[in-house]
């Protein structure tokens, strides 16, 4: 039976054996006798007995161990050093560094935290730095780089605030950089922070600075006008941004309502018209709060304008993050609209012919005579553009079948949806089909959507199967279509420059380029 003290350290009751304490208490009278002439010394030995109470509160286990033990006190006394520790010569004190330098390596680990002490907005950046061993200003430059990438720095950094701890006490200062938290690194600490803080320069130091001066304030000056020109370019950038994107969101959503065609922002055509707008609305928010945020801060900078109203700011916030959810939640939305995909094959006979003209129709004109003059008209549906309606993703392919075979054309009409019966009602309403009309096979260029059908990844695939010997010419207004043919080599084999059409015959492989078949026979 032991009997026990209570103690207080750092605010926090200890109950102690009393041989420990006796131990516990002449280590801290020498620690106190020791740094007793030193500058702020309340300040290094209040550092001490905190992380002195962060050991203790490490062996405490509630119901199991709750009273410090004199084996504790050793081993915090052997993990912190002693005063003796300084009063060694100085190849030993050498060694001695170097031999806690090898077990802090060995038995301490950095902890990610923010500095305080190097900070411009939460002290990430150095706090990062100071994990990978890196300088703050690289850190921060990397973060700047994430920032003008969608706003994603700026998330990443607020994310990184929350999540990491402040390094409050020296201890915390001496994890952050991965050294032991002993007494020598304790002074250590301590001195290299009354070198920062002393204003009195030493009288070398003094000679070195009258000889630099000059030149230290026009590097100042010439500084400060670079940092100036910067923060103009900057401002400029984020305020052109900022209008870009307003006038894009604008653009864009006039596509969506149908007003043109040529601005449609990709995804947008798998929401309905409302949800597709208030996607638009919440992507344009998210990249434009971020610069927002730094146009303001280039103004406090440059102009030394007053900071922002917290309401403002934190309505902002709010907006921003609201905006963000929202551009995941239609993304995914609009994912679903293409998890499942369907084809449908129909096959359509053609009429044998010894030879066969195919050729493109553009389907969004229409021909017209008017007092012998030919003329284009452009196509309307209900007021809408055909362009709106129609669309070209269409593969043309040759096959051959046995010479006595019957020709015919195979449509692979393909198309997403939300799962597999949407994706094949999808597919079913795609309305494209070849006309034949004896030995000329017009093809449309679009194929077209039933009314109301939103664009769902629909394509159609044909496959023009002729019989063997088959003779082909191709115009060229489906060269752009016309897949697993070198229609650029076939087309180089004939003299002329305009090639209006190629010809060919259909062959074991496929079709077979020939030149000027017709003149030959």
């Amino acid at each position: 039976m032991n009997k026990t003290i209570i103690i207080n350290i750092n605010s926090i009751v200890f109950h102690i054996e009393e041989e420990a304490y006796e131990v516990l208490r002449s280590y801290m009278i020498d620690i106190k006798k020791h740094f007793a002439k030193t500058q702020d010394s309340e300040e290094i030995l209040m550092d001490i007995e905190n992380r002195i109470a962060e050991m203790f509160s490490e062996k405490i286990q509630q119901g199991k161990k709750e009273v410090i033990s004199l084996e504790d006190v050793h081993h915090v006394i052997e993990q912190m050093g002693t005063v003796n520790d300084f009063d060694i010569e100085a190849e030993e004190t050498t060694s001695q560094e170097h031999r806690y330098d090898s077990q802090a390596s060995a038995a301490f680990h950095k902890k990610l935290m923010r500095n305080p002490d190097d900070k411009i907005l939460g002290g990430v950046c150095s706090g990062l730095g100071a994990y990978f061993g890196l300088e703050a200003k690289w850190v921060r430059i990397i973060f700047l780089c994430f920032f003008f990438f969608a706003g994603t720095g700026f998330m990443l950094y607020a994310v990184l605030w929350v999540v990491m701890p402040l390094a409050v006490t020296r201890a915390d200062k001496l994890a952050m950089k991965g050294e032991m938290p002993n007494l020598q690194n304790f002074k250590k600490s301590f001195e290299e922070e009354l070198q920062s803080l002393d204003p009195h320069l030493s009288k070398a130091k003094s000679e070195i600075a009258k000889g630099t001066s000059f030149c230290g304030n026009f590097i100042c000056k010439l500084g400060k006008l670079f940092a100036q020109v910067i923060g103009i370019a900057v401002l400029i950038f984020c305020a052109m941004t900022i209008l870009g994107l307003l006038i894009g969101c604008v653009g864009f959503i006039t596509g969506v309502l149908g007003y043109q065609n040529e601005m449609v922002f990709p995804g947008t055509e798998a929401l309905p018209t409302y949800q597709a707008i208030l996607a638009l609305v919440a992507g344009t928010l998210a990249i434009a709060i971020p610069f927002a945020a730094l146009l303001h801060i280039m103004l406090r900078l440059l102009f030394k304008t007053k900071p922002m109203n917290t309401y403002v700011s934190l309505g902002l916030w709010a907006t921003w993050i609201t905006s963000v959810i929202a551009v995941i939640f239609f993304s995914l939305m609009g994912a679903q609209e293409y998890k499942e995909s369907s084809t449908i094959k129909v096959e359509k006979e053609l009429e044998p012919q010894r030879l066969y003209r195919f050729s493109e129709k553009d389907v969004r004109l229409i021909e017209a005579t008017e007092d012998k003059d030919d003329r284009n008209f452009k196509i309307e549906i209900n007021g809408e553009s055909l362009a709106n309606v129609l669309h070209d993703d269409i593969d043309i392919r040759f096959m051959s079948v046995d010479s006595l075979a019957k020709p015919y054309i195979q449509y692979n009409y393909s198309a997403r949806g939300r799962n597999f019966r949407l994706a094949t009602r999808n597919a079913s309403e795609i309305e494209y089909l070849a006309k034949q009309d004896n030995e000329n096979i017009v093809f449309n260029s679009h194929f077209a959507l039933k009314h109301n059908n939103k664009y769902r990844d629909q394509e159609v695939s044909v496959f023009v199967y002729l019989p063997l010997g088959s003779k082909v010419i191709i115009d060229k207004s489906l060269n752009s279509k016309i897949r697993s043919l070198s229609i650029w080599d076939c087309r180089n084999e004939y003299e002329e420059d305009d090639i209006k059409k190629t010809e060919w015959i259909m062959g074991p492989n496929g079709l077979r380029c020939t030149p000027n078949f017709q003149s030959n026979n």
